[in-house]
């Protein structure tokens, strides 16, 4: 017994040492170029690190930073933030926090695996799966703070499981503060986590009695705490600008629907098209379309969803040998399983795209609807059990790790070798150039002018290491400042077409995105190439 014992802990952790392995190889590379969102999370979290309050002049804020209305989550930053003071002011400083994290997740994924399949093949299965899932390597390495969500979800859900099985109170404490935690990661779990504790006081059968009103007190705890938070206008900043139900395209193309339906009942029939034709139906059935889309095989296996900057050309999220698994799932046989467990998983499964199907921006959005991946992982270790259930003398089980193995190399050479020149522009590639050009440059210009969009401006502070605290308070809306010593930022991307034509001499080095058009009076004298040869920025000065 000893001995299984061993070997499962000496396989989990070989499972955890490739997982991580491969969420840090050169990790500060690959993906090319910080995006904007991940340099806002390790520049403004050493800020506030060394300062002690954000751009804005907050003191240590809790709940959110608010970059343009959005107020995204701050507890993130202040990990990136402290990843920089430890390993620099860099690419990999950045990443690392949430690399990290997804790589512990495969030890609760393995341990609530164990607990629905009960054998170790399976749960050891389940946390390799998710070791090489693309869905949560490309994201674990893009600074996707969903996954930081994922993990403090999935030890919440195995602190509550033990905390029931032992009745412990400390641990069931413990559980509530995990859950609790997600809330500050990642906007999604104000709406995942009430729903995903909804039905626990019903499934679960504790030691003690009264932890099932504890489970209930949580249930209603949590609840409380999701519709206080959208009460606010932080609560409400992301979901109000991508909401299905604001959103002016959607509802445009609603109303003319509405309108050329309603002229095929032809006049006086006004009753027919309020009961067929009218906006709960059109808006029903358009969040119904975007709920399915998350369950499409184009979405899981085949091409991937939303942003394009998570995107690995031809790869979807799973290996589409997965796809055997979920359809074994479906065949009955006899396998030993806790039906009440697995039951709460695909409650999970049905719950999980919710919050991003009330959403209509870069959709269907693989980040919003990243915990989708914990009970779909369970799904697809309903299949490998019963294949093995299936097939137990031939280990039928065993040929999917051969097309496993030859899917994983073609998902790892497209994501090494094509992402970084795949619609490079999204990753605000050239920028990090930019700002070692215009650092070597500015001493021979008297000012320089460079465009205020972009975030270039925070871009240059963070290559620069500069975390000064004079610039607090003086950022405004969109991350943007309007000086900073020679450097002004002025305008949209093409600050040229701004500045008055007398004003234009070789003293000024003024920058431009690479396809503003050309002014008189100017002279080009460097651009900067994105990866995949568009041009990213010009470098101009008079003649």
């Amino acid at each position: 017994m000893k001995r299984a014992f061993n070997i499962t802990r000496f396989f989990l952790l070989g499972i955890f040492f490739l997982a991580l392995l491969l969420r840090v190889f050169e990790l500060g590379s690959l993906p090319y170029s910080l995006h904007q969102d991940e340099l806002m999370n390790g520049y403004v979290g050493r800020f506030i690190i060394e300062n002690g309050r954000d751009l804005y002049g907050n003191r240590w804020p809790i709940f959110y930073f608010d970059r343009f209305g959005d107020y995204p989550n701050v507890i993130p930053m202040y990990f990136s933030g402290l990843s920089t003071l430890l390993f620099g002011v860099n690419e990999l400083a950045v990443r690392l926090p949430i690399a990290l994290f997804g790589a512990l997740t495969v030890f609760p994924f393995y341990y609530l695996s164990f607990l629905v399949f009960k054998e170790k093949k399976v749960a050891l299965f389940n946390s390799f799966l998710l070791a090489i899932l693309p869905w949560h390597v490309v994201l674990s390495r893009a600074t996707a703070e969903g996954i930081l969500g994922l993990f403090f979800f999935s030890v919440a859900l195995v602190l509550l499981l033990k905390a029931i099985a032992r009745g412990s109170k400390k641990i069931f404490l413990g559980a509530a503060f995990c859950f609790l935690f997600t809330y500050f990661l990642y906007p999604s779990f104000r709406v995942i986590t009430p729903l995903a504790i909804f039905p626990l006081p019903f499934l679960l059968n504790p030691q003690k009695k009264e932890f099932k009103k504890y489970l209930f007190i949580l249930m209603a705890l949590f609840l409380l705490i999701t519709i206080m938070i959208s009460q606010t206008k932080w609560g409400q900043g992301r979901y109000s600008q991508t909401s299905l139900f604001k959103s002016e395209e959607v509802s445009n193309r609603i109303k003319s629907n509405l309108t050329a339906l309603s002229y095929d009942f032809g006049p006086g029939n006004i009753w027919r098209t309020r009961i067929f034709h009218n906006k709960i139906v059109a808006y029903t059935r358009e969040f119904l379309s975007q709920y399915s889309s998350y369950f499409s095989p184009e979405f899981l296996f085949l091409k991937g969803g939303l942003p394009d900057r998570y995107r690995v050309p031809y790869q979807g999220l799973a290996y589409l040998c997965l796809g055997l698994l979920i359809v074994v799932g479906l065949w009955p046989a006899k396998i030993v399983i806790n039906k009440r467990l697995f039951g709460y998983f695909l409650y999970l499964f049905l719950l999980a795209p919710l919050p991003a199907a009330l959403t209509v921006d870069d959709t269907p959005n693989i980040h919003r609807a990243v915990f989708l991946i914990l009970p779909l992982i369970m799904v697809l270790g309903l299949g490998f059990s019963k294949l093995n259930s299936l097939f137990p003398k031939f280990k039928m089980s065993l040929i999917l790790f051969p097309f496993l193995f030859l899917e994983f190399a073609w998902f790892w050479n497209q994501y090494s070798a094509h992402t970084s020149s795949y619609k490079s522009f999204l990753r605000n590639d050239g920028s990090k150039e930019l700002v070692e050009l215009v650092k070597n440059k500015q001493k021979k210009y008297q000012k320089v002018i460079m465009p205020a969009k972009g975030t270039l401006s925070l871009y240059y502070l963070f290559y620069t290491h500069d975390f000064n605290s004079q610039y607090a308070g003086k950022f405004k809306a969109y991350l943007m400042i309007d000086k900073i010593g020679k450097i002004e930022f002025l305008g949209g991307w093409c600050p040229s077409e701004l500045i008055k034509k007398e004003n234009l001499t070789g003293e000024i080095l003024i920058v431009d995105q690479g396809d503003c058009k050309e002014v008189e009076g100017l002279k080009e004298i460097k651009v900067i190439y994105r990866k995949d040869s568009t041009r990213a920025f010009r470098l101009l000065t008079g003649l």
